[in-house]
């Protein structure tokens, strides 16, 4: 407040002067008392930590999290591989299907979804081409017939003995070359698709295969060239599943072995398999290679381009082998790493070398002894507060 406008009386402006003077030390005592007070003591915080190359965390952290180990034990192990992959047509149920020549959609009998027998029509194609070349073969067709009634009657001239021989074997030789050029008139004909009914220049499309509509850019009076696939028709009935399966696993994989395939469905559906076909070719980027699975669809749970689970069953020996539980293992920088239990509340992480896998345990081909603890119980906890 300024002083000119304090009020003039000497009373008023004295009291107005020790109230404010009142305030400024009140507010300086609470900073003083805030300023001199001791801040609160916070709990430290009860998480593991490094210690060199060991992790180290209390009991308590053991107790709450649940922090178990098990002994790496020898065990016989059934070889099992499991993997990812996708699934795809079987290429030998499935056929692109294309126009031969160029014209325009006419009429359409099958559309996406719908079933289709072998040879059963899908679309109607009118085309000037095919036109041309039946009528080429009408022509090529009447000219062979006359060729071979001069031919005949040559020949039965030369027979009674009133024709010349050079006659008859000129007439042979004209009806050979009409009938080549009917021939090729022919083939021609089929190679367009024409000759299937009887209207000329009119190619009918037809299914190769037995199956079902599973795509189509076909549409009433669109114009198609050679080069455009009008239909895809495909036999779900069994399918491909194309799996990427790492290199150390490849040897232990034979054709036949057989394959539990688990859809992505609600609830998974788990379907069989056997495998076709083994990859001889190691993607360096991936160092991967592929394994074609055949298997049975009939119900439809697979779809072409669904990503799925695999676990082959593979026919390698069963025999004794060091493992642990496959929980126990953990991919830490992209390697296989264990935690090592040195005494309740240490353990030491160790990259091992992983060998053959079944559903619950995995073998240890190097890196671990028999014997040695590897934790299976709170891992999850302890990686998160370490491997953050």
């Amino acid at each position: 407040m300024a002083l000119h406008l304090l009020p003039r009386t000497p009373l008023v402006r004295g009291a107005v002067i020790v109230f404010a003077l009142l305030a400024l030390l009140g507010g300086g005592a609470l900073w003083w008392r805030a300023r001199s007070r001791p801040a609160p003591v916070l709990p430290p915080r009860d998480a593991p930590y490094l210690d060199g190359d060991v992790i180290r965390f209390s009991e308590g952290f053991a107790r709450r999290n649940g922090v178990t180990a098990v002994a790496a034990a020898p065990k016989e192990l059934e070889p099992l591989v499991s993997v990812t992959g996708q699934v795809s047509f079987d290429i030998r149920k499935f056929a692109a299907i294309g126009a031969r020549i160029p014209g325009r959609i006419r009429r359409m009998f099958k559309v996406v979804g719908d079933p289709v027998r072998e040879h059963e029509p899908l679309a109607e194609i009118e085309s000037a081409e095919l036109g041309r070349a039946e009528a080429l073969l009408v022509g090529a067709d009447a000219k062979e017939k006359g060729a071979e009634s001069v031919m005949k009657r040559e020949r039965s001239l030369v027979d009674a003995r009133i024709g010349a021989e050079r006659d008859a074997e000129a007439a042979r030789v004209l009806y050979e070359a009409v009938r080549a050029e009917r021939v090729a008139a022919q083939r021609t004909v089929i190679a367009l698709g024409g000759g299937q009914n009887g209207e000329s220049g009119v190619l009918i499309l037809r299914s190769p295969i037995a199956g079902a509509v599973v795509a189509s850019k076909a549409a009433r009076g669109q114009t198609v060239e050679p080069t455009l696939t009008l239909y895809e028709v495909a036999d779900l009935s069994t399918v491909w599943v194309e799996l990427r399966v790492s290199e150390r696993d490849l040897s232990a994989i034979a054709k036949g072995d057989s394959v539990e395939i688990i859809s992505p469905g609600h609830p998974p559906q788990t379907l069989k398999g056997q495998v076709d076909h083994v990859g001889v070719v190691v993607q360096s980027d991936t160092r991967t290679a592929a394994v074609r699975v055949v298997a049975e669809n009939r119900q439809g749970f697979l779809r072409p381009g669904q990503s799925v689970h695999a676990r082959i069953h593979t026919a390698g020996p069963v025999g004794k082998l060091l493992t642990v539980p496959r929980t126990a293992v953990s991919r830490i920088d992209g390697k296989p790493t264990v935690l090592i239990m040195l005494d309740s509340t240490t353990v030491k992480p160790r990259v091992v070398e992983l060998g053959l896998q079944d559903g619950d345990d995995a073998a240890i081909a190097a890196g671990l002894k028999e014997g040695e603890r590897v934790v299976v119980g709170g891992l999850f906890a302890l990686k998160s507060e370490i491997f953050r």
